[in-house]
């Protein structure tokens, strides 16, 4: 299951500190960030996840404009 790849973004460290534990735990390749910008920033260069976990109030940008991001590179 390593080649399953998980973005987390959370502002919340004990919540994102949580969440990557569990999810790293059963064998999933976790990216955490704690604010939208530098998220996106990560995401403009790699964007080759199975799935995004998004906070929607972050600092920074928020978690739907990560998505819309996100969205716009997998075409």
């Amino acid at each position: 299951m390593a080649d399953n790849r998980i973005l987390l973004v959370e502002d919340d460290h004990s919540i994102s500190d949580t969440v990557a534990l569990n999810l790293r735990y059963v064998g999933y390749e976790v990216m955490v960030f704690g604010d939208g910008s530098a998220a996106a920033a990560y995401l403009a260069q790699d964007h080759s996840f199975d799935l995004a976990l998004l906070d929607i109030m972050l600092p920074g940008i928020d978690g739907m404009e990560v998505c819309r991001r996100l969205k716009g590179q997998s075409t």
